[in-house]
């Protein structure tokens, strides 16, 4: 099994997560998330648009997925696909090796927990 996270633009969340779906995933937990990489990050307008300012921190959206290894380069793929424009500074993909997974409702373990 492979824990698989994600870091990809807010704004790109939309069609990753219907991807994702189309793909026929299982299941995903996202959440909002910030961070400072190699993108720009734009200037907004405050209160009135009177004045503007730089945020320190970019907004994004970080994916969890627990696959089995067979699945791991379709849903990198998919995420890849969807996410990404070709500039620099769009995200990270981690994958990691997952010993154990335990489905709190049926209390089934390993593969069959996910």
């Amino acid at each position: 099994m492979k824990k698989i996270e994600a870091v990809v633009p807010h704004a790109r969340l939309e069609l990753v997560l219907s991807a994702l779906k189309d793909l026929g995933l299982g299941g995903l937990t996202y959440y909002e998330s910030k961070g400072r990489g190699q993108n720009p990050r734009p200037i907004l307008h405050s209160g009135r648009g009177t004045s503007t300012y730089t945020p320190e921190f970019n907004l994004n959206a970080t994916l969890v997925v627990v696959a089995q290894d067979s699945a791991v380069d379709n849903i990198l793929n998919t995420i890849l696909e969807n996410s990404s424009t070709g500039l620099k500074g769009e995200g990270k993909i981690f994958v990691y090796d997952l010993d154990d997974a335990v489905d709190i409702g049926s209390k089934s373990r390993g593969e069959a927990a996910i």
